[in-house]
């Protein structure tokens, strides 16, 4: 098998049994090494010096240079692609049609760009310096801007930054240069602010114990790289309940078991916190020590490279994909985080249960569409997904767009929420280029989606007043008083009375829920008839720190005198020695005195 010098110089470094004959990036060679820390931290720090060795050696002996024939257009190429587009797009009798043409040229003329001969381009596509998208609009053509709005100006740029934009497509290209350097001046200040906000919500998220002795988990395939250092919920495969997924394990197991079931921040069951066993193994591979803030650590993780989005969305370039079914960037972060009134190309959800009786054109653009009689509305840019007598779940999707998740957790509840949030923030982050942790997402959407409002008046539970907002922990225990074991067969209609998979205590249980239990053989579950319902909240997140019921814990965020005059107003108390670290600095006389890690 034919291997190139650089891929035998890194295989000469790498364990044997990461050697490979692919083609190895930057993006690729990041994976690798994560594995191969997570596998042996201690051989990872020698081979991490030996790889860089092997560079400096490389750049010394054969430094890359770059000349003016690395921007050079390929002309005969390009015009050949962007000429008749060009042409096109001036006879486009409409902007849905002008749009579509340069999409489609843009895409042609990205491909075209990894073709370019040169040092430049071998740069961009190893990841070593720049991108694809920058080096195409230097040696091919920008094809694009976009408007003050941020929409697709409509006009086809057709010519490269290296032989100079026309006057036309320099005032065009104007509006997008501006926007970028405006991105510029704030690129720091937003990511700091969302930073801020990212820790004052998971201050809270501590190790409080080792083991919250819970037998419940999420469901991941075998193959995927975010179930090793993580714990088994469940025996499977010949490995029992909280054995360690090793690289050796998740092998043996991806042949033999396409799921397994790890255990997660999502389902841990510490009434504080979160348990070592539920975190897993830290970036060291190491358990963590009782005391351990993994929700500051998550959240300075996940807030670090918020910097580089906003620095991306001024040199990512490509940012023109008509209507996208994908939030991306800061603004789709704040979007997903924020769930702000106005949401950026929001799909249409079921608001009940029932039948699709009638679709029809909307008057100003979109269509209605008709759950029994119930009328809701899609975007006149999202196609609607259902077909009249087909039946449906409050919360469903009924067309294209990005679910807005506060919707989504008021009618699905905590289990489908979290489980959306983290997918949804993890493929937000995939897009920058980042396979973060889902461990950190998991603590975020714990700690966004965890308290409840009381819906209605309970004889066995007075404790639970109706239109209380209570942690969804109080909640939970207080419902886990009183249930009984029912076949899966005989639940729907029921409320959830324990966990089960990802799924919360107070859900109500659908019939595309008893199928999902179904498919991971879940034979019964635990309900409760005496358990009140329930409304699952989620609050922006600016907002979700004032719902902690210590005043002093408050203090940290913002609203200051909002905070104090509840505080005042219900008699609220603070506790020195929980798992908030506000109340403990602000005392000061007895930090870290408290039990199991608590401050």
């Amino acid at each position: 098998m034919a291997s190139t010098l650089g891929q035998l110089l890194i295989n000469e470094v790498l364990p044997e049994h990461h050697r490979t004959s692919d083609s190895l990036g930057k993006s690729a060679l990041t994976k690798k090494l994560t594995a191969i820390a997570k596998e042996d931290p201690k051989a990872y720090v020698g081979i991490v010096s030996k790889l860089k060795r092997v560079g400096d050696e490389l750049s010394t002996l054969d430094g890359v240079s770059v000349g003016l024939d690395d921007i050079a257009p390929v002309y005969a190429t390009r015009d050949k692609l962007l000429m008749p587009a060009v042409e096109a797009a001036k006879r486009a009798k409409s902007q849905a049609e002008r749009e579509k043409i340069i999409l489609d040229v843009q895409d042609k003329i990205m491909a075209h760009t990894k073709e370019h001969p040169g040092s430049m381009t071998q740069m961009a596509l190893s990841g070593a310096r720049g991108n694809i998208p920058q080096l195409m609009k230097t040696v091919a053509s920008p094809v694009a801007a976009v408007d003050a709005k941020g929409a697709i100006a409509p006009w086809l740029i057709g010519r490269s930054y290296s032989e100079g934009l026309t006057a036309a497509d320099y005032w065009v290209a104007g509006n997008e240069a501006r926007i970028n350097t405006v991105k510029s001046s704030t690129s720091v200040a937003e990511p700091g602010d969302l930073a801020k906000i990212m820790v004052n919500n998971m201050y809270p998220m501590v190790v409080t114990q080792d083991d919250c002795g819970t037998v419940n988990g999420i469901a991941m395939a075998s193959g995927d790289s975010h179930a090793l250092g993580r714990y088994l919920a469940k025996d499977v495969g010949g490995f029992r309940h909280n054995d360690l997924v090793t690289p050796q394990v998740a092998s043996s197991l991806r042949e033999r078991v396409a799921t397994i079931y790890v255990r997660s921040p999502l389902t841990c069951e510490a009434h504080e916190g979160v348990c070592r066993k539920c975190q897993g193994l830290d970036e060291k591979g190491r358990p963590h020590d009782l005391g351990v803030n993994v929700g500051v650590r998550a959240a300075q993780a996940l807030s670090e490279p918020l910097t580089q989005f906003a620095l991306n969305a001024k040199h990512g370039v490509r940012v023109l994909k008509g209507a996208s079914q994908k939030l991306e960037g800061l603004s789709g972060l704040r979007q997903l985080l924020e769930v702000p009134q106005s949401f950026f190309n929001k799909a249409a959800l079921a608001e009940k249960h029932g039948k699709i009786t009638k679709i029809e054109p909307a008057p100003h653009g979109g269509n209605y569409i008709y759950v029994d009689g119930l009328q809701h509305y899609a975007s006149p840019n999202l196609k609607v997904l259902v077909h009249v007598g087909q039946t449906v779940e409050a919360g469903d999707v009924l067309s294209e767009g990005v679910p807005k998740p506060d919707e989504l957790v008021r009618h699905k509840g905590f289990g489908a929420g979290r489980q959306y949030l983290v997918d949804a923030l993890h493929d937000l982050y995939g897009g920058q280029g980042l396979n973060v942790d889902k461990r950190h997402l998991e603590l975020l959407a714990r700690v966004d989606l965890s308290h409840v409002r009381i819906a209605e008046h309970s004889d066995k539970h007075p404790e639970l007043l109706k239109g209380d907002v209570v942690h969804y922990n109080t909640y939970k225990k207080a419902v886990g008083e009183s249930t009984r074991d029912i076949p899966v067969d005989r639940a729907e209609g029921h409320l959830l009375g324990k966990e089960v998979l990802h799924f919360t205590a107070g859900t109500q249980i659908t019939p595309s829920i008893v199928a999902t239990l179904k498919a991971h053989q879940v034979k019964t579950v635990a309900v409760s008839d005496t358990a009140p319902r329930v409304e699952f909240l989620m609050k922006p997140m600016t907002r979700n720190p004032l719902l902690h019921p210590d005043w002093m814990a408050r203090m940290a965020h913002r609203y200051l005198k909002e905070s104090l005059v509840r505080g005042a107003h219900f008699g609220d108390q603070s506790n020195l020695h929980g798992t908030h670290p506000v109340p403990a600095y602000a005392y000061g006389a007895e930090f870290g005195g408290g039990n199991d890690g608590r401050y």
